[in-house]
């Protein structure tokens, strides 16, 4: 049965999409997992970081982003196929990973995602407007991956929300800093509410956190050290979700490792066997699985 997870941060620029789309690679690339990406996200961050721009541009100019799967709900029309728009084997690592498909966005999403809010006003939609995505991907489509990654935009507005409704789980990526952390409490609250509404009408479902990553750690930084011990204690009292042991540092690899125009062999390379940073995130994806059940 596949698992879906959520990547949720309130703050942008806190290595969301970064950790969602790594994440992803050493997934299916490392331990050979099917994964999932769906970009929910308007800015179409995690979409150029796996496939090129001129492939997205034939995607969304074809109708083939999640753009268009919205936008049939709120004109009525049916030119969205998910078939067709999930694309496969994506990343510049080995020409491509077999088991990594992407859903790309579209930033023609920006247009119309405050509309999604008033979805269920139309003459032609009755559901509720956060379950658009979860009435395209049924049982089949999600037990056919190990993983469904959603990468969030970064609030709890309705195309958030329309991760949460279908997700087992949420992962929640921050930077040890005042700022970084200071959504947490509010993210926590707003799921619960969330999960509740939800199961007004699935009586079965649970979403749970899977923990907190640390990303763009510097070890010299007194904030740092000090936010992330904070953090590790509110885990382990249960105030908070337990926070993954692999710390992902600040280093210029993790930014490079963006780059898509460079052809790489593995993932080794990717990250310029850098062994900390390559050993980091390996370890990272072997407690995500451990977690994930």
């Amino acid at each position: 049965m596949g698992k879906i997870i959520s990547v949720i941060n309130l703050k942008g620029g806190v290595g969301k999409t970064t950790t969602t789309v790594t994440l992803a690679q050493f997934l299916a690339g490392e331990y050979g997992k099917k994964v999932l990406v769906i970009d929910l996200d308007p800015q179409t961050n995690a979409t150029v970081m796996l496939i090129e721009q001129n492939k997205w541009k034939k995607a969304n100019d074809d109708r083939n982003t999640i753009h268009q799967m919205f936008s049939d709900k709120l004109s009525g029309t049916k030119h969205f196929d998910l078939d067709k728009s999930i694309i496969k084997g994506v990343s510049n690592v080995g020409g491509g990973i077999k088991n990594l498909h992407l859903l790309p966005s579209s930033v023609d999403l920006i247009e119309i995602q405050d509309k999604l809010a008033y979805i269920v006003q139309t003459s032609t939609f009755t559901q509720n407007p956060i379950t658009v995505l979860a009435s395209y991907l049924n049982q089949q489509v999600i037990d056919s991956y190990d993983y469904i990654l959603i990468d969030c935009p970064p609030n709890l507005g309705t195309m958030t929300l329309n991760g949460i409704y279908l997700s087992d789980y949420y992962l929640i990526p921050v930077i040890p800093d005042i700022l970084s952390t200071w959504g947490i409490p509010q993210i926590l609250d707003r799921i619960t509410r969330c999960a509740n509404d939800i199961k007004q009408i699935n009586r079965g479902y649970d979403i749970k956190p899977l923990g907190i990553i640390i990303t763009k750690y510097r070890s010299n930084n007194r904030m740092h050290r000090e936010t992330t011990q904070d953090l590790i204690s509110r885990g382990n009292r249960g105030e908070y979700p337990k926070v993954f042991n692999n710390i992902i540092k600040e280093t210029s690899k993790v930014s490079e490792a963006a780059e898509l125009s460079i052809s790489v062999n593995n993932l080794k390379q990717k990250f310029g066997y850098q062994r900390e940073v390559y050993e980091a995130f390996k370890g990272l994806t072997c407690e995500f699985i451990q977690r994930a059940k």
